[in-house]
C-alpha cells in the first residue's frame, strides 16, 4: 500500500506547486463533463468489457472519472486522494479492467488534460510550472493505481502479505487517530492558556505592575510553546518531518520562564539562578546546532 507521507517525500511534492496547479481549476472545471464523456467513450471503444459492465456501472464510472479530473486539477493532494485512487483501482479490479487497460486510460487522460492546459494558459512560464506539477501528479496517480494491482496479485499467493498489510493499515489508522487527539488537546490547552493570559493582563490594573507583567510574560511564553507544538503536530499529519528542535525549544522556553520567576522573587544570587542560566546556555547551543542541521537537510531535499 502506498502511503501519503512516503509519496510526498519520494516525489518531492511542494505545497506551493500544488497551489499553482489548483489556481487553474476555475478555468478547467468547465471541461469536466467533456472529460468524463471522452474517457468513457475511450473505455467502451478500446476495451473489451465484461458482460457485467452495465449502463448503471458506466454512469458510476463516469462519476469516478469526474472526481479524478477534479482531484488532479484542484491541487488537493492528501490522504483522501490516495484513498480515492485505491477505491478507483478496486472498482477496476471488480469489473476485470486489467492493468494494461488502466495504463492506457491514464496515458489518454494525461494527453487530454495536457492539451487543455496548453490551450488555456497563455503565459509560457506559468504553463511550464503547472504542466510539471500536473505530470508529477499523474505519475503519482498511475503509481498508486498500479500498485493496487500488484498488491492484489500478491494477496492471492501470500497470506503473510495480507496479514502484514492489515496490521500496518490498522497501526497507521490508530497513529492518525492519536495525532487527532493530540491536536484536540493542544487546541484546548492553547485556549485555556490564552484565557489565563487575559486574566493576568487584566490584573495589571489592580495589582503590582511588575509582578503581573512578569507573570503575564510567562503565560505568553506558554502560549508560544503550545502554538509551536500545535503547528508541528499539524505538519506531521500533513506528511511533514518530525523536528527535534521544537522540543528542545520547549525546554529552553521553560527555563527562560523559570528565570523570570526567579527574577521576580529577587533570587538572582542563588545557586538555582546560576543553574538555570547554565541550562539556558546549553539548551540554546543545542537548539542552534539542531535547527541548523534541520535547515541544511531541508535545503538538500529542495535541491
Amino acid at each position: 500500500m502506498k502511503y501519503y507521507r512516503n509519496i510526498v517525500r519520494n516525489y518531492d511534492v511542494k505545497e506551493s506547486d500544488l497551489k499553482e496547479l489548483g489556481s487553474i481549476w476555475e478555468q478547467m472545471s468547465k471541461y469536466s463533463d467533456e472529460f468524463t464523456t471522452d474517457m468513457s467513450a475511450f473505455v467502451v471503444k478500446n476495451f473489451k468489457l465484461p458482460e457485467t459492465y452495465s449502463t448503471e456501472i458506466t454512469d458510476e464510472y463516469k462519476a469516478m472519472l469526474g472526481k479524478l479530473y477534479e482531484r488532479v486539477l484542484s491541487g488537493r493532494f492528501n490522504n483522501d486522494y490516495v484513498s480515492f485512487l485505491i477505491k478507483f483501482s478496486e472498482f477496476n479490479l471488480a469489473y476485470s479492467i486489467n492493468q494494461e487497460m488502466v495504463n492506457s486510460l491514464i496515458s489518454y487522460a494525461r494527453s487530454w488534460i495536457h492539451e487543455k492546459i496548453f490551450q488555456n494558459i497563455p503565459d509560457d512560464f506559468q504553463r511550464k510550472g503547472i504542466l510539471m506539477m500536473f505530470h508529477k501528479i499523474m505519475d503519482i496517480t498511475g503509481d498508486i493505481i498500479i500498485s493496487t494491482y500488484y498488491e492484489d496479485i500478491i494477496k492471492k499467493y501470500s497470506k503473510v502479505f495480507s496479514l502484514k498489510n492489515f496490521i500496518v493499515d490498522i497501526s497507521e489508522r490508530f497513529s492518525l487517530f492519536m495525532h487527532f487527539i493530540l491536536v484536540a488537546i493542544l487546541i484546548f490547552l492553547t485556549i485555556a492558556a490564552t484565557i489565563f493570559f487575559g486574566y493576568d493582563t487584566l490584573g495589571l490594573l489592580s495589582k503590582n505592575t511588575e509582578h503581573v507583567l512578569i507573570t503575564s510574560l510567562g503565560s505568553l511564553l506558554i502560549i508560544w510553546v503550545l502554538v509551536e507544538l500545535l503547528h508541528t503536530e499539524i505538519q506531521i499529519i500533513k506528511g511533514g518531518k518530525f523536528k527535534i528542535s521544537i522540543f528542545v525549544g520547549v525546554a529552553l522556553i521553560a527555563f527562560v520562564r523559570d528565570l523570570l520567576i526567579l527574577t521576580l522573587k529577587q533570587e538572582t544570587d542563588s545557586i538555582t539562578t546560576y543553574f538555570v542560566l547554565a541550562s539556558i546556555m546549553v539548551l540554546g547551543l543545542i537548539y542552534w546546532l539542531i535547527a541548523r542541521q534541520e535547515q541544511q537537510g531541508t535545503r538538500r531535499s529542495i535541491k
